[in-house]
């Protein structure tokens, strides 16, 4: 199967300037790391009326990078940029120098591009230039941060410039062949859209390239610092190719197990789990003489490559996943021929046998599951993944009342899906009455789903009954979310405080946008009920209880009429 494969090279020149302020940088992963970050380029041009310009420059290119390898491989490419230029802003807008007179003096512009599978990523901030030039075209990506000042241009964006940055971003498919040129102004300023086309037309290696570009510019009687960079796509992954299915259609699903048989190493010890898409296992490693959980696909669905893609898209978040509410998958022993996961194994019962033990628990006991189950959401949400099938069946309890979150196979992972790793699935995934209303009805999910798929579970937990009546047949979607009508929690638990029926309406809202902002927020409401009964309270009727407000309504105008009737 072919890779990413980027040809590339950079020239830049002080020119007649006494110190060169731009920079540029490249990285190109291997193995893992090309799959998980791809080929990053960056280039930089120091504001010159600042006094650590050089240092500006360099550091965003340098920093931009390094730091953009060290992100989660599953944040998107555009959470991970995020977060790091809107660091590396904050730190440039903060160095100050008094006796230069306010404002920082770390200015920089700013153009990097990502390839990452078959998928092109534009971050842009000034007035370097990112082109693209495919089939004899020069065509400019990126925008001018700039406002014309007599004859001379004023930044309007830069990094260090403003407490906030504004930074342009763009992903764009990419095709074999094409090439990319970045250029700081003291090249684009001098040289036209022909001549740099011409240049790129002409070019065999794109290192001379620059340098030829380079050299252009300065013949053209450029007065500034000259940089040039060149990224050419020679290869990319086969189209519309999964990887994770390749993988799977290359390798066995091991046969049905039983107790004493051996696999790659592992000896079965009991059989746990045998179901109809999967089987799981406890086993020892003969090695070292741990003990693991082993799942394996049955045989019976090794030709449903979706779900085939889930069985190794589940390792993978298993793999990279740190959270000890989260189980842990361990990677397969090199070179195997056999599809399986080697996980941590899990003394202990489902959160669903564990509600049959309890079928009315109280807030305490609640709380103590609950609490482990957001901790590991919120590992989820901060890995930019979404697990998509959240349930009782899904929630493990160890003998020690520790939480660990299971099943991987639905769950969504943004990078994977911004570069079409992971397709998007056309009907939605998960168990139907713990489905959130975006999800079944738009088909759209975000950690706001887990959120609801919570406190479906947790309203559940304490009623053994869920909050919305389940619909007519199993494959129904709904029109809308008025079709969903809340049934409070103390019809079932009047025990129960009115505050926590607050709580858990909120957290299952229909609407994604009325429910808690975060799980930190749920989780606050849940430990401290004085701060959710409060903001009930400061709410107006009408959105506390809107039925009530329209019933006072029309008995007032029900009384206005009867009054006019008889006045008249």
């Amino acid at each position: 199967m072919s890779a990413l494969k980027i040809h590339y090279g950079g020239y830049t020149s002080q020119g007649i300037k006494f110190e060169n302020q731009d920079a540029f940088a490249a990285w190109h992963g291997e193995g893992t790391q090309l799959k998980d970050k791809g080929a990053v380029i960056a280039i930089a041009d120091g504001v010159s009326a600042c006094t650590k310009a050089k240092d500006a420059s360099h550091t965003a290119v340098n920093t931009f990078i390094y730091d953009y390898i060290q992100a989660p491989s599953s944040w998107s490419v555009k959470r991970s940029v995020g977060k790091i230029l809107t660091s590396l802003n904050r730190w440039c807008y903060g160095q100050f120098d008094y006796a230069q007179g306010g404002g920082s003096q770390m200015l920089t512009t700013l153009s990097c591009l990502i390839f990452k599978s078959a998928t092109g990523f534009l971050m842009h901030v000034g007035d370097s230039r990112i082109y693209r030039y495919q089939e004899g075209l020069l065509e400019q990506l990126s925008t001018d941060h700039v406002i014309k000042q007599r004859s001379k241009n004023i930044l309007t964006r830069a990094i260090g410039l403003d407490a906030k940055l504004d930074v342009d971003f763009a992903s764009f498919a990419l095709r074999q062949g094409e090439v990319y040129l970045l250029t700081t102004d003291g090249v684009h300023d001098f040289l036209g859209a022909k001549t740099l086309a011409k240049k790129l037309r002409d070019m065999h290696n794109p290192e001379q390239a620059a340098r030829d570009i380079v050299d252009a510019a300065l013949d053209a009687g450029s007065n500034d610092n000259v940089t040039c960079f060149i990224a050419m796509v020679e290869a990319l992954p086969e189209a519309n190719l999964n990887e994770l299915g390749v993988i799977a259609s290359e390798m066995v699903i091991p046969p049905p197990l039983e107790v004493g048989h051996k696999l790659e190493g592992f000896r079965v010890i009991e059989q746990v789990f045998n179901g109809t898409r999967s089987c799981l296992y406890k086993v020892v490693d003969e090695t070292s003489g741990q003990i693991y959980g082993l799942k394996a696909p049955t045989v019976k669905h090794g030709d449903d490559a979706d779900f085939m893609q889930g069985f190794l898209r589940e390792e993978w978040v298993g793999r990279n996943m740190d959270s000890p509410y989260v189980m842990k998958i361990l990677p397969r022993p090199a070179n195997t021929h056999f599809i399986f996961h080697v996980c941590e194994y899990i003394e202990g019962q489902s959160l669903r046998q564990w509600m049959i033990d309890h079928p009315a628990p109280s807030l305490d006991q609640v709380r103590r599951i609950v609490l482990q189950v957001v901790k590991a959401l919120r590992a989820f949400q901060r890995n930019d993944m979404v697990h998509r099938d959240l349930k009782p069946e899904n929630i493990m309890i160890t003998e020690h009342g520790e939480v660990k979150l299971i099943d991987f196979g639905t769950v969504q992972v943004s990078s994977l899906l911004e570069t079409g790793e992971q397709q998007q699935e056309k009907y939605p995934v998960g168990s139907v009455h713990y489905i959130a209303p975006e999800f079944l009805i738009h088909n759209r999910s975000s950690f706001k789903a887990d959120m609801f798929s919570l406190g479906v579970i947790v309203y559940e937990m304490f009623t053994g009954k869920l909050p919305y009546a389940p619909f007519g047949f199993k494959d129904y979607i709904p029109a809308s979310t008025d079709e969903y009508r809340y049934q409070s929690v103390r019809k079932t638990r009047a025990d129960l405080p009115a505050w926590l029926d607050i709580c858990l309406k909120k957290i299952t809202h229909p609407e994604e946008s009325k429910r808690f902002e975060a799980f930190s927020d749920f989780e606050t409401a849940l430990c401290n009920p004085a701060e959710i009964i409060s903001g009930e309270v400061t709410k107006p009727l009408i959105e506390r209880n809107p039925v009530l407000v329209w019933q006072l309504i029309s008995a007032i105008l029900f009384v206005i009429i009867v009054w006019q009737s008889i006045s008249g």
